[in-house]
């Protein structure tokens, strides 16, 4: 989470929880629906799903202080397929309590919506033309699953394309800031077993393709680049476990059931300082479950829990955690004189000198000094100095003070008005610029030309990149050396890659798609991408998919970022789960990305301009390395922009140590007329 110090310990209010709405769904059993088409035997009944639901619905009610009326509870026989497809349209997405995001005002949050389902999960045989891994969908099971409905049509379960959609649709309509909590196997019976591991009794009956499809026909369903709501997948979602693995339940110490997943992960939701603590470390802070491997998906899973919109600027807040952890029970505090990890490495640019302010959770107040005892490529093991030590609380987070890193030559004529906001000098931390003695000398040259800044990258190596960078400064001269970071930052990590010893076998591939959702799929024989270039003609109506192939002798993690020349921002477009996954692109394999049930893309010009372009960045490790922290939300031109305080420059590599990795760019260039455009 990149966060001011400043903003630590901002305090959840009255207008917050108003504006937080849930549907929870917890199914123990079946037993009203029983019949020749529902047997005890293929769902049998679980004893904590409903407990489950309870807790969450507790946990909003008295810690988070939701109104009742904005949660809506399904439990066992109330949780029919009907009913859980129409509470979800009707609470979420077309509640008008809920205010559409395109009328939220700038001093009021983004609206939080929560959606939580703990039973029984099952997989089917995927339909026609929909692409799932290993030719299967997931599905969750409601309530009246395998039987018959009021008018005798079969009740099958609800696939996960279906949720999807009408997630996605929540998403474009009430903003982004959506959260899934699912405690239900994923694949292989999908069925919470209890105490103990067995295997799936029976699978779901396959669904007709054209099943629910009233419920986005007539919608558009693709997302503009320009408009990009940062993810195929704009929620968070927490799960259970993996694909492969099941979820389980069992007693708890006081006599009562619950999920293995939901058991030990309240407790940590209930204590974590929310609006501070990003779902990513929370999730990380949950132990190891026998059998089980929690997932964090989604690209803003980097945000505070239930946080809303929080540009990702200015110097990033790592959780603290000491090195050998202690049980949750155990709140007493942390001695600095001990060694503590923050999840970030060398590839995020820390170096033995690095230095970390500890800051306080309860009042923001700065605790202590930490210092690099070691560093690997995602994370740095921290040790304090001070005699007598200093005590730090459960869920301090650390900043860095000072990155130690070598200031950056930038020149400047004489004249320049902006010159005492640009080589400013820190009493605390060591510059980022120093003035060169010649434009040949320097690393950055800036100037001005009338009311613009003109910023040259003189070590920027990417052909089809301007050299130059023309902004307003709109009346701020002392954002000049925030602005010029951003732009920095965005030129060194387009044009990062492994030049020591690259893989052979990666690609990135677009194709136009054909069909319609969720059977949208490409022609395999047109591949769009001709030597790292997309040429387009701007298309309204014309949907675009993605394909990741992996032809290396590595399984490998993909991360697939959207660089924008014209704001400098760097937004995710693909993010690995998270560590306790397998890698997403086996050797020989692939990952797709706008195709089937997937949001697709649109890439189209606004009224009146003849072209635009962008680039299309993808990073591959052979260990998972979280990426996440790229993302340049903010543009370096908006005046709450802020800079990371490091600098870097193309002649630094970008250090993933040991791990295998490599980095892969396409251009994608629109076009008002087709003379130049692939077809």
């Amino acid at each position: 989470m990149t966060l001011s110090p400043k903003a630590l310990c901002s305090l959840s209010t009255s207008k917050d929880t108003e504006n937080f709405f849930a549907v929870i769904i917890a199914i123990n059993d079946a037993r009203h629906f029983f019949s020749v088409y529902l047997q005890a035997h293929e769902l049998p009944p679980l004893e904590g799903a409903v407990n489950d639901g309870r807790r969450y619905k507790s946990f909003l009610l008295d810690d988070l202080h939701v109104p009742s009326s904005n949660i809506v509870l399904l439990e066992n026989s109330s949780a029919t397929r009907a009913n859980i497809l129409s509470v979800i349209q009707s609470h979420l997405r077309d509640n008008p309590n809920i205010p559409d995001h395109t009328d939220v005002s700038p001093d009021n949050r983004e609206v939080t919506i929560l959606v939580v389902f703990a039973g029984h999960g099952s997989f089917i045989d995927a339909p026609e033309n929909v692409a799932a891994p290993d030719g299967q969908i997931e599905v969750i099971c409601p309530a009246d699953e395998r039987t018959t409905n009021a008018v005798g049509e079969y009740v099958h379960a609800i696939p996960d394309y279906v949720l999807r959609r009408l997630l996605c649709g929540i998403a474009a309509k009430k903003g982004a800031n959506i959260t899934v909590i699912l405690d239900c196997c994923h694949s292989g019976g999908m069925d919470r077993d209890v105490e103990v591991t067995r295997a799936a009794r029976s699978i779901s009956c396959s669904i007709p393709l054209d099943l629910d499809n009233q419920l986005w026909k007539g919608e558009k369903y693709a997302v503009p680049y320009r408009l990009w709501a940062k993810s195929t997948t704009p929620y968070v979602m927490l799960a259970a476990c993996r694909s492969d693995e099941k979820a389980s339940e069992a007693k708890n110490s006081d006599g009562t059931h619950g999920g293995y997943f939901t058991t030990n992960f309240l407790p940590y939701l209930q204590q974590a300082p929310r609006h501070h603590t990003t779902y990513i470390e929370l999730m990380n802070q949950v132990p190891k479950l026998r059998g089980q491997s929690p997932q964090c998906f989604g690209p803003r899973r980097s945000r505070p829990i239930f946080g809303g919109s929080h540009p990702a600027t200015g110097r990033r807040s790592v959780l603290l955690t000491p090195r050998k952890p202690r049980i949750l029970s155990d709140s007493s505090p942390y001695p600095s004189s001990g060694w503590f990890r923050v999840e970030m490495g060398t590839v995020e640019g820390v170096l033995p000198e690095t230095e970390f302010l500890v800051y306080d959770p309860n009042n923001n107040s700065v605790l202590c000094t930490l210092f690099v005892q070691s560093m690997l490529v995602g994370h740095t093991i921290l040790i304090g100095k001070d005699n007598p030590p200093v005590d730090i609380p459960r869920w301090s987070r650390a900043v860095v003070s000072d990155w130690k890193s070598s200031p950056v030559l930038v020149y400047t004529r004489g004249d320049f008005p902006q010159r005492p906001d640009l080589f400013v000098k820190y009493s605390t931390q060591s510059p980022r610029f120093l003035p060169a003695p010649s434009p040949e000398k320097a690393q950055i040259i800036v100037r001005s030309d009338g009311d613009e800044i003109v910023v040259e990258i003189c070590s920027q190596k990417m052909p089809r990149v301007p050299k130059e960078t023309r902004f307003m400064l709109k009346g701020n001269p002392a954002h000049l050396p925030e602005a010029i970071e951003g732009i920095a930052r965005f030129d060194y990590f387009l044009a990062c890659y492994n030049n020591t010893d690259p893989l052979q076998g990666l690609g990135l591939e677009m194709y136009r798609l054909q069909g319609v959702y969720p059977a949208r799929s490409p022609d395999p024989r047109k591949n769009l991408v001709k030597e790292g270039e997309v040429l387009l003609t701007s298309d309204v109506g014309a949907n675009y998919g993605f394909t990741i192939r992996n032809d290396s002798c590595h399984d490998l993690f993909p991360h697939l970022f959207f660089f924008d020349p014209e704001t400098k921002t760097i937004q995710p477009w693909y993010l690995p789960a998270g560590p306790r996954i397998n890698p997403p692109l086996p050797s020989g394999g692939i990952v797709t990305l706008g195709m089937g049930s997937d949001p697709s893309f649109e890439f189209t010009l606004s009224p009146g301009e003849l072209s635009s372009c962008g680039y299309l960045k993808l990073f591959v490790t052979k260990d998972y390395v979280d990426l996440g922290w790229m993302e340049q939300e903010l543009s370096p031109f908006d005046q709450h922009f802020e800079g990371t305080g490091r600098l870097r420059m193309s002649e630094e590599p970008l250090n993933f140590m040991s791990t295998i990795w490599d980095a892969l760019t396409v251009t994608v260039t629109i076009n008002s007329r087709p003379d130049s455009a692939n077809r």
